[in-house]
């Protein structure tokens, strides 16, 4: 059970490259369209990489209310997940961009969740390197598919969706990690 929903929440932070992806003009050059997938993944890989070291640095204090630092963050990461439904499914989290730095900077920006996922990676037992692999490889994924999206209703929609079914599987997680694992 504890690998699944690992891998899930690995799945679903990987979607939070969608809305930034579905925006994306790479005006039919492919060298291009490689590079910003490459800055889509490495940057959600980073964010969490950092998390992952970060909390082996200074988790060890929380030590004894490790169940309620779990619960909260995975509580304010589904919350907040769910709070973007609907600018996403109105069209106002998707961005029109081009350039290779706005491209980066709203890649970080989405990474924050998975910061946080690092970080509370500390109480959870798991191989980290497999951990980073299924976060690039699912980031790509994703950021090829968004990429290949044209923004609409439909798209939107999607996207929308899958955020909602991210935010949902970080409420589960919160309930489980706190409860029944930690």
């Amino acid at each position: 059970m504890l690998s699944t929903i690992v891998f899930l929440i690995l799945i679903f932070l990987s979607f939070q490259v969608l809305p930034v992806a579905i925006g994306i003009n790479v005006g039919g050059k492919p060298a291009k369209t490689i590079l910003l997938i490459l800055i889509l993944s490495a940057t959600q890989l980073s964010t969490y990489w950092l998390g992952l070291k970060l909390g082996s640095t200074f988790m060890y204090l929380m030590e004894g209310f490790k169940g309620i630092i779990v619960f909260i963050g995975f509580v304010l990461i589904g919350i907040r997940m769910l709070m973007e439904v609907f600018n996403i499914r109105k069209g106002e989290r998707t961005y029109s961009i081009d350039s290779v730095g706005y491209v980066a900077m709203a890649s970080f920006a989405q990474g924050i969740n998975s910061f946080l996922v690092g970080l509370m990676y500390y109480f959870i037992l798991i191989d980290e390197r497999d951990t980073l692999i299924i976060l690039f490889a699912a980031t790509i994924v994703i950021s090829i598919v968004g990429i290949t999206m044209k923004p609409g209703k439909l798209t939107l929609a999607f996207a929308s969706l899958l955020y909602t079914l991210g935010g949902l599987v970080m409420l589960f997680a919160a309930v489980y990690f706190s409860f029944f694992y930690l």
